[in-house]
């Protein structure tokens, strides 16, 4: 009984801590911000002082357009982003104050 009674106040605890550090939208449009950024880092090798300001004025550019056409799925403990960009579907999940891509296609 006693073990039962401290297994629902560790999960008790953990629910609590994940409630309270599920990311909200604003958190997700910063880490958009620094996603893009990098995606396009990956793609330019070598880049020159004008091509990481260009970079992070598109992850800026995508912070904002983000906000508008992200759908967040509020899960209480974690929450589910679905953004629908140039034909492409990412599917991201937060989680504990974290975002992790879970799914990219391409239409």
């Amino acid at each position: 009984m006693k073990s039962i009674v401290n297994l629902i106040l560790v999960l008790s605890i953990a629910c609590g801590a994940l409630y309270v550090t599920n990311p909200d939208q604003e958190a997700f449009s910063l880490f958009l911000s620094d996603y893009v950024q990098t995606e396009l880092a990956d793609d330019t090798p070598g880049e020159t002082a004008l091509g990481k300001k260009l970079r992070k004025g598109l992850g800026d550019l995508a912070a904002v357009a983000g906000r508008e056409v992200t759908e967040r799925e509020d899960l209480y403990i974690a929450s589910i982003y679905r953004l629908d960009i140039l034909n492409k579907h990412y599917t991201f999940v937060g989680v504990a104050g974290q975002f992790f891509l879970v799914e990219k296609t391409e239409e």
